[in-house]
């Protein structure tokens, strides 16, 4: 044959390799799960609440507070600041704006209490005994002397120590903002390796920022996969040096399958903008089933000389594309890339193998060793019994909707987090994201919020929109303290205070200060944290978690949490995994029907025994959507082993040792995540590794006489 009909395979590598390394740098690869989930009114709220800097906030604290750790705390912070990348937002130093907005309008930002039942010369009396009788310094605030206005309750209570903030009984804490607000992982990189950096070698320093999560978990994420890339890639060299034996077969295989997966890698990042780190891991074991074709072609000497078209390979392999074509259409971003990149592999590697290899032509060499084990296995017994055990299971299934399962658990930045919220009165609260259409609208919601819930911190409802504003002036006119202002001069003299020290009580512009419509720079200059998006106005506010179903009411307001939000979006593509989950049934059991009806019950049992034994996970805990997944995908795998047990020729060797080494080689590429650290991959793997398992047990079996 001619050197360029050899060659040709070689060649498409090239050129496929050629274009990936020109634009793999266009395809921007993801470690975010969040990234991934179906657009949504909770995936808008997570990415409008990542710009307010309360979500990224840098939490340093020394321990002690003796005057070293007050040393070393001011030595830290004037290092990061002289970076000019952060901010410091725990300096006890007071906002100028806000002071004056507040001295201006204090009588409208503090409780009223209008009790009246004392007289004026009682509340005075009170009054100067009070100052008179204490051991120490006592305020009196002079433009209140009848106590109508109280301040409103800090709820979050500001500990400071020696004119620094402090944390709890732990020592002092400094907190710092990121000013970069591009939210990418570039800058949370630069701000991680910044403060490790300054903070290396500093003993009693505790360290914690929301940010590190994304820093850290994307680089074991990326660690983890690659690791068991290589893993995957040299378990399965190893196994087709020993099992094809034939180095020109196994560079133009090996050629094939990256030829696969790199122009499926390219394509689906053409399609959309962010690639799942995931996909690779997977895309690297989905070869294990495209080889299957292989295996077979080159056993039965398709490939030394030419023979009839192999119905079970094709049958197998419409059955597997078929399967992902209809979950592809599941409006879920992580399963439709999965889908997309598993048909674009799958069905060129088919080609490749079925009609570009035998053009080419190999030689077949014999496997070091052959399959050769068989036990008598009752099938048609094994298929009810498996079919009966699914049954019982299914109302056992309960769906596990904690994204943070499928995640990679850094448990060290865990522990961090927990010690900070903890200490700051945190733990146990979640955040909201407020809406409005106008920062008046805004202020009036986070009132609405602060009052509506008892531990609720609202920041904004600092702040009175207009309506309580118009509210307030009323009372305060029912109260006609303008009337009151000379009695109280008289009696206060009378009582002890000198002339004169009630004079400016109840002033003109403290009772009708002119309502200020507060800007959104204002807002940001007093210190307030407030997000304009599409014509929209959002802050935040934080509940306790056990009030989370006491928040339906209000629809301003969504709640900031990863399992609400995982949740929300299975619960919205929930009839889309139900309508694909009994399509993909129906469609292997119709090419069962069409294809292996006279096998029906030994070809069945391939899909239904791993099923059965998979469902029996739900006695042991929660099924996440990985195991689900991994379930549809290990009945598609079953079926392409039914069909090929179904051929006449199944109990020969050739059909026998292509169907073991496939088993093998699947275990090969999708079996290794067991060994994962990232929780989806590791119960992919582990579905994996049971279903392999009982197909192999299957494989034993032999025809009954």
């Amino acid at each position: 044959m001619k050197l360029g009909t050899k060659s040709l395979n070689i060649i498409l590598f090239a050129i496929v390799g050629t274009l990936f390394f020109v634009y793999q740098n266009s395809v921007h690869v993801s470690t975010n799960l969040l990234s991934f989930l179906p657009e949504g009114k909770s995936k808008e709220a997570f990415e409008i609440y990542s710009h307010f800097k309360n979500s990224k906030e840098v939490l340093i604290a020394t321990e002690g507070f003796d005057k070293e750790s007050l040393a070393k705390i001011k030595t830290i912070e004037e290092k990061l600041l002289a970076t000019e990348l952060l901010k410091l937002e725990s300096s006890i130093t007071p906002n100028a704006k806000l002071i004056e907005y507040t001295k201006n309008n204090a009588f409208y930002l503090k409780n009223l209490n209008k009790d009246d039942s004392a007289s004026i010369h009682e509340k005075l009396k009170s009054l100067y005994e009070k100052m008179s009788n204490s051991l120490y310094y006592t305020t009196i605030d002079a433009s209140d002397p009848l106590g109508y206005f109280s301040p409103k309750e800090q709820k979050i209570p500001i500990n400071i120590r020696d004119g620094h903030l402090a944390l709890g009984d732990f020592g002092y804490l400094c907190v710092l903002s990121i000013k970069d607000t591009s939210n990418t992982i570039e800058s949370y990189e630069t701000i991680y390796n910044l403060v490790h950096q300054e903070l290396k070698g500093i003993q009693n320093v505790r360290v914690f920022s929301p940010t590190f999560y994304f820093v850290e978990n994307s680089q074991k994420i990326q660690d983890d996969v690659t690791f068991l890339i290589v893993l995957s890639t040299v378990l399965l060299l190893v196994l087709y040096i020993f099992i094809i034996r034939n180095i020109y077969l196994l560079i133009n295989t090996i050629a094939t399958l990256a030829t696969s997966a790199l122009l499926s890698f390219l394509l689906i990042g053409m399609i959309w903008s962010e690639v799942s780190v995931f996909v690779l891991a997977f895309g690297n074991a989905i070869g294990t089933l495209a080889i299957d074709y292989m295996f077979h072609y080159y056993f039965y000497g398709h490939y030394e000389s030419k023979k009839k078209f192999n119905t079970s390979v094709f049958y197998g392999f419409l059955t597997t594309f078929g399967g992902f074509l209809i979950f592809a259409w599941v409006d879920f971003p992580l399963i439709q890339q999965v889908c997309v990149f598993a048909m674009i592999s799958l069905i060129l590697s088919y080609l490749q193998f079925v009609f570009l290899f035998p053009l080419i032509g190999f030689k077949k060499a014999q496997p070091y060793s052959k399959f050769h084990f068989s036990i008598p296995l009752p099938y048609r017994a094994i298929a009810l019994l498996s079919l009966l055990s699914i049954v019982l299971s299914v109302p056992f299934l309960h769906l596990d909707t904690n994204i943070k399962n499928l995640d990679y658990q850094n448990t060290s930045l865990m522990k961090e987090e927990k010690f900070f919220k903890d200490a700051i009165k945190k733990e146990g609260f979640m955040p909201l994201l407020i809406e409005a259409d106008s920062i008046d609208e805004l202020i009036a919601h986070s009132n609405v919020i602060q009052k509506s819930f008892k531990n609720a911190t609202a920041p904004l409802s600092y702040f009175f929109d207009k309506s309580f504003y118009e509210q307030r002036k009323q009372e305060i006119d029912a109260l006609h303290v303008n009337e009151k202002k000379a009695q109280i001069e008289e009696e206060a003299t009378k009582i002890g205070f000198r002339e004169g020290f009630f004079k400016n009580a109840y002033n003109e512009a403290l009772l009708h200060p002119n309502y200020q419509e507060l800007s959104l720079e204002r807002l940001r200059e007093m210190g307030f944290d407030v997000v304009f998006k599409d014509g929209k106005y959002y802050t935040y506010a934080l509940v306790k978690n056990s009030d989370r179903g006491l928040l339906t009411p209000f629809a301003f307001a969504s709640s900031i949490d990863a399992k609400e939000m995982f949740f929300n979006a299975l619960q919205k593509i929930a009839h889309q995994l139900l309508l694909g989950g009994i399509l993909a049934i129906a469609f292997i059991f119709f090419m069962l029907w069409m294809v292996c009806r006279k096998t029906l019950a030994l070809s069945s049992s391939f899909v239904l025994l791993p099923t059965a034994l998979i469902l029996l996970l739900a006695f042991m805990g929660g099924f996440t959507i990985a195991h689900i997944f991994m379930l549809f995908i290990m009945m598609l795998f079953g079926i392409d082993y039914g069909i090929y047990m179904s051929s006449d020729d199944s109990f020969k060797d050739g059909t026998r040792s292509a169907i073991f080494f496939s088993i093998v080689d699947t275990f090969a590429g999708f079996g290794v995540l067991i060994f994962s650290d990232i929780g989806a991959l590791y119960s992919m793997g582990l579905v994996s590794c049971i279903a392999t398992g009982a197909i192999l047990v299957l494989l034993m079996g032999r025809k009954s006489h």
